[in-house]
């Protein structure tokens, strides 16, 4: 898997929150059991998307997380900018350092356009796609897999 952890479970806890999002803040136990994600990794996640404004966090009696922003403001981009250590943009695939086209690593020719389409992907698909894409159906099978 090119991303980690954090990430995955990022998008599938924006998703749950996407799928439930008219019912009011939702605690973070919920939204791990549901998506089978560790609760005290979940809280971390939830605490860096709340720092970069994506989720908000309510306390007290009825809190809990909630969408701050519009499903179609939210993009890959922003969910995988806080939690990827490698800089996808400018780093070399290999760990060699920057990479370019006059001082190349051994793939960089060949990962160019593959990354390249990946950045588009994540620069033009929005949370309100995934939303959307992914039948209620589907978030069942995701959510039984998850748990393997």
């Amino acid at each position: 898997m090119i991303f980690s952890k954090p990430w995955t479970y990022a998008i599938r806890a924006l998703l749950y929150l996407a799928e439930h999002r008219n019912e009011g803040p939702i605690l973070s136990t919920t939204i791990a059991r549901e998506e089978n994600i560790p609760a005290p990794f979940l809280v971390k996640i939830l605490g860096t998307l709340s720092a970069t404004k994506i989720v908000a966090s309510t306390r007290g009696p009825g809190g809990g997380f909630s969408l701050e922003r519009d499903l179609h403001k939210v993009k890959l981009i922003d969910i995988v900018s806080p939690f990827e250590t490698v800089d996808l943009f400018q780093e070399c695939i290999l760990g060699l350092g920057a990479c370019s086209d006059n001082d190349a690593c051994p793939i960089h020719r060949r990962w160019k356009e593959p990354k390249h389409h990946l950045i588009r992907f994540l620069e033009d698909t929005t949370l309100a796609d995934m939303a959307r894409d992914v039948p209620t159906s589907q978030r069942k099978i995701m959510k039984s897999k998850a748990k393997v």
